[in-house]
């Protein structure tokens, strides 16, 4: 939508509300791909702590990710 967007103000309401709801979901979506690895990782080492077993979290990972 945004490669067709030449002049905002020529958008209706309801085409911008829904620009900027399109813009506010790709943010969050941004922010979930940079951050999710390392919490991902974080909480596999805590789960390894707590005593959680390796192999186990792995199948599930390979189970989570097919």
């Amino acid at each position: 939508m945004l490669a067709d967007i030449t002049d905002p103000r020529a958008l209706t309401d309801e085409e911008l509300d829904q620009l900027r709801r399109d813009v506010l979901e790709e943010q969050e979506r941004r922010v979930k791909v940079a951050d999710l690895p390392s919490a991902l990782a974080a909480m596999a080492r805590e789960a390894v702590e707590a005593g959680c077993d390796p192999v186990d979290l792995r199948a599930r990972m390979d189970d989570a990710l097919t």
